[in-house]
């Protein structure tokens, strides 16, 4: 009965993460979401984690919009959910800049 939050640094097709979060649902998990630093999906391949899609097993899908060319996309389906990293990037070229 645990929630789970899986870390990756990048997802392409997401049959490892597929694997990870039907494994643990089966085992009892009460939700299994994913968080991802880079969404590479070749070929459009995040439509099979949106709703209604043969690997939707995450509760939620966050990615940081480090690959805008994709997150761009990304559907509004209360699964995924961009992260934008242009503040903390801003933040730490201003903090490191003053040392």
């Amino acid at each position: 009965g645990k929630r789970i939050v899986i870390v990756d640094d990048l997802v392409q097709t997401g049959g490892t993460l597929y694997e990870c979060g039907k494994v643990l649902k089966e085992a009892g998990a009460l939700s299994v979401n994913a968080f991802v630093t880079h969404a590479v999906f070749p070929k459009e391949s995040w439509k099979r984690f949106a709703l209604g899609g043969d690997r939707a097993c995450f509760d939620k899908f966050w990615v940081t919009n480090s690959i805008p060319t994709v997150t761009d996309y990304l559907p509004n389906d209360g699964i995924f959910e961009v992260l934008d990293l242009m503040e903390t990037i801003i933040n730490d070229l201003d903090h490191f800049s003053s040392i």
